[in-house]
């Protein structure tokens, strides 16, 4: 019959977790981390938020040029320069077909439209059924002052981001 040596219960329980000091250490390395990358990473937000603005503008307005051209119906793009609204009404304009809000720190500039600017709230852009639109230009702003321009071509209704 082989002896094992005795086990130590205090070497055990030692090695069983993490000290205070451990854990405070790596808290530290973690904060100082999250500091330095925290403002760049807020950076790169806010102009996601001026893309996904974009993007969703231009698919409002590519699914008004659809419809119309599928419904033969004309369909409207408003566009509210106060509460930053994007909807699409149905041809008679009594029905919301979709809507959607810009970012909070995403703002509408210049607006055109034919042509001539829109010093008003809002903006209606029609798309008709045989694939035109009420030619359109719109810019919209972050609050970092970055900018991208929306174009909607009347020969076509194509939808063109700059």
């Amino acid at each position: 019959m082989s002896k094992q040596p005795a086990k130590d219960s205090r070497y055990e329980r030692a090695q069983s977790g993490f000290t205070l000091l451990e854990l405070i250490v790596v808290m530290v390395i973690m904060s100082v981390v999250m500091a330095v990358l925290l403002p760049r990473l807020s950076g790169q937000l806010m102009g996601n938020s001026l893309q996904a603005a974009v993007s969703d503008l231009s698919s409002i307005a590519t699914s008004a040029r659809f419809r119309a051209a599928d419904t033969g119906k004309e369909h409207v793009l408003v566009i509210s320069r106060k509460t930053g609204d994007l909807k699409l009404l149905s041809g008679n304009r009594s029905k919301v077909l979709s809507s959607t809000q810009l970012p909070e720190k995403v703002a509408v500039g210049n607006m055109e439209l034919l042509g001539k600017t829109v010093s008003g709230p809002e903006m209606q852009i029609v798309f008709y059924p045989r694939g035109t639109a009420s030619p359109a230009r719109l810019k919209l702003v972050s609050e970092k002052r970055e900018s991208m321009h929306v174009f909607v071509a009347g020969a076509n209704g194509g939808v063109y981001v700059r």
